[in-house]
């Protein structure tokens, strides 16, 4: 009887080691979740080359960080706004954007993207100087589902 009991006990401890769920669930959930990233991700690439503010804007949860190289944090939707005008305002700016990888998390409610970006600018002497970069944005699914940026980091290759 107490072999049965202790049998039990280890199958039952075992089994609770086991994923929720089965290997090909996880993966075609994981899947469309990276899918449905990479569309907000070329929406929001799209939103930054034709400098539309209020559409960039719009791929970040009210509580995201915006954390660029070379600039103060800006971790309120305000200081997120001045950032992107200071972009969007620079003579000569674009900036053109890959992804490179997206992970989803097992809990299916976090994933990562990351990629490369070039950016140009015009300098001070009126020429145009291209700046390469990555990038990392951390994505948070909503309650009704969305996909949207808490984290977004970028920084220059030099």
């Amino acid at each position: 009887m107490r072999a049965r009991i202790l049998a039990s006990l280890l199958t039952a401890g075992l089994a609770a080691c086991q994923p929720n769920q089965g290997p090909a669930t996880t993966n075609a959930t994981a899947a469309a979740d990276a899918t449905a990233i990479r569309s907000q991700a070329d929406a929001w690439f799209k939103a930054i080359a034709s400098k539309d503010l209020e559409k960039t804007l719009s791929f970040y949860t009210d509580d995201a960080q915006y954390l660029s190289a070379g600039r103060p944090a800006a971790t309120t939707a305000g200081e997120r706004r001045k950032l992107w005008e200071e972009d969007f305002g620079t003579p000569g700016f674009s900036s053109d954007e890959a992804t490179t990888q997206i992970e989803v998390a097992r809990s299916q409610d976090l994933a990562y993207q990351r990629g490369t970006y070039t950016a140009t600018i015009q300098n001070d002497q009126g020429q145009m100087t291209k700046s390469t970069g990555k990038f990392v944005v951390i994505w948070k699914k909503q309650s009704y589902g969305q996909w949207k940026a808490i984290i977004d980091i970028d920084n220059a290759d030099q």
